[in-house]
């Protein structure tokens, strides 16, 4: 299991899919700028709780692989938006 550390969240990337008319699944291409909260370091002020969507800005992250799953770590002011449902 990774964990946060300091200021930081570990993210995942929300991989938009879309479904046809016709029932096909469809895999987007744009990027996306969607991430799932994973873990939350200990010294972030006002923690978003996992499992958030949020957006981040993807050029403020570290790609790290773990268990064959990519994830990033992000400061916590690099996080431009949360995704309210």
């Amino acid at each position: 299991m990774l964990r946060a550390t300091q200021k930081r969240y570990i993210i995942k990337s929300i991989e938009l899919v879309k479904e046809s008319a016709g029932g096909i699944i469809l895999k987007s291409t744009d990027a996306t700028q969607l991430a799932e909260i994973i873990s939350v370091g200990p010294q972030v002020e006002d923690a978003l709780p996992v499992g958030t969507t949020v957006v981040v800005d993807w050029n403020h992250t570290v790609p790290i692989k773990h268990e064959d799953v990519q994830y990033y770590v992000i400061d916590s002011r690099a996080i431009a938006a949360v995704l309210e449902q």
